[in-house]
């Protein structure tokens, strides 16, 4: 379960900006919508974030995005390789100086906190804690690494071989090659970032087209995708994989993934089944698509959506998206979110993080003040990040109407838009 994520001097943000999943003392909706730490506090099942265009909401989820592929992939860079990170552009500082990444989460009743700092050339700084939950607020540090210089717990946190062999390059985060040794902590650590964090882009979903579809092999999963499927009346009955074997494919294709890990054959697309009727509206069998050439783009969307919250749901995972509701209806996108506040539905404590501009979501019915959060540019072009549950209460109460102060720029988080009209016929008459 996901406590905390932090980002500084990344993209649109110059300064530190944290969403924070710790739950405030706001009893609405406390029942479904937040759950036990087991730490001394709750935490919140969703959170979701409004913003003008580039105003950060995008760049935020791309930040969680660059720290899980770090952590991923850094242990196989080769050591000239440079670093793929994109620090606040707009002041001269922040050009020089390195990118900060946190996360705070808890695994199997111990929380970890584990960050970096990182230049184009090199990590500057990494650490690992661990606080264990025995009533104790105290930390352990697992580790902590200044450029090449590596501090450790000798008996908690064993990479000596590590450090003495000089296996950690500059440009690799040890918890990732520590991860590759074996040393059980890191591989739980890496296991629950990498396993149980799942980050996409809501208008790049069609790259988890294979993940879903791959788990209709699984009758039990499968039947579990038809009836999300069917709950959202899409008209759709049954579901079946398209296999492709790779000697079919035209051997130019065949040369260009002869070094990909595929088997013999593969899954290429699905199948979707509907009703078909005669004349007189009578039953007369099933006709069958493709997923890829006849569904529309949301149909294909909740597709692909439904094998990732379903597995989220089951194995408690903590899932973000960006634009999560582009291309579905307002109604499907609620469902959704319902799906992770629910006890039945959710008995694992999954966890939904997602942006949108749909402020038909934007009700104390749906989400209490702290699942509210906004972005913002600062007069300087610097994104901040902060939550509904951040004003007053006598500026923000809980029988608000959020939606309508919202549009009406009460929480900022809003463009501010001049008169088009007159700046179009300006600019047509040569004036400014």
């Amino acid at each position: 379960m996901l406590i905390q994520f932090s980002v500084k001097n990344y993209k649109t943000f110059a300064e530190e900006a944290k969403l924070s999943m710790v739950a405030s003392k706001d009893n609405k909706l406390e029942d479904t919508n937040i759950f036990d730490s087991g730490f001394g506090y709750k935490l919140l099942k969703t959170a979701v974030i409004y913003g003008a265009n580039a105003s950060g909401k995008t760049k935020f989820i791309e930040a969680m995005n660059f720290m899980w592929d770090m952590i991923e992939n850094s242990n196989t860079y080769q050591s000239n390789r440079k670093i793929n990170v994109e620090p606040f552009r707009l002041n001269t500082k922040n050009e020089t100086s390195p990118s900060l990444f946190e996360v705070i989460f808890i695994d199997d009743n111990e929380m970890y906190r584990y960050g970096f700092e990182v230049t184009k050339e090199k990590i500057i700084a990494e650490w690992l804690f661990m606080r264990q939950n025995n009533g104790k607020p105290k930390e352990i540090e697992l580790f902590y690494r200044q450029e090449q210089d590596f501090q450790y717990h000798k008996t908690k946190f064993k990479i000596k071989d590590l450090i003495d062999n000089k296996r950690i390059k500059s440009n690799s985060l040890l918890l990732s090659v520590a991860d590759n040794a074996n040393e059980k902590t890191a591989q739980k650590v890496f296991h629950w970032i990498t396993n149980h964090w799942l980050i996409t882009a809501g208008l790049k979903t069609e790259n988890y087209f294979p993940y879903t579809a791959n788990q209709l092999d699984n009758n039990d999963f499968k039947n579990k995708i038809i009836n999300f499927l069917k709950n959202a009346d899409l008209g759709i009955q049954d579901i079946n994989p398209k296999f492709t074997r790779l000697e079919d494919l035209p051997k130019k294709l065949q040369e260009l993934i002869k070094d990909e890990d595929i088997e013999d054959r593969f899954i290429s697309d699905v199948f979707t089944s509907r009703k078909k009727f005669n004349e007189l509206n009578q039953l007369v069998g099933q006709e069958i698509f493709l997923m890829n050439d006849d569904e529309s783009s949301g149909t294909k969307k909740y597709f692909i959506l439904s094998g990732l919250i379903l597995d989220s749901l089951e194995n408690g995972n903590v899932f973000v998206i960006d634009e999560l509701d582009a291309a579905l209806h307002t109604n499907l996108v609620h469902q959704i979110i319902q799906l992770f506040h629910s006890n039945i539905t959710n008995p694992k404590n999954a966890q939904l993080i997602f942006n949108t501009h749909n402020t038909n979501l934007l009700r104390d019915n749906i989400f209490r003040r702290d699942q509210i959060c906004f972005t913002e540019k600062n007069q300087y072009g610097a994104g901040i990040l902060y939550s509904l549950s951040d004003f007053k209460t006598d500026k923000v109460r809980k029988d608000d109407n959020y939606e309508k102060n919202y549009i009406e720029g009460k929480y900022g988080a809003i463009p501010y838009l001049e008169n088009f009209e007159k700046k179009l016929n300006n600019t047509k008459n040569g004036t400014n």
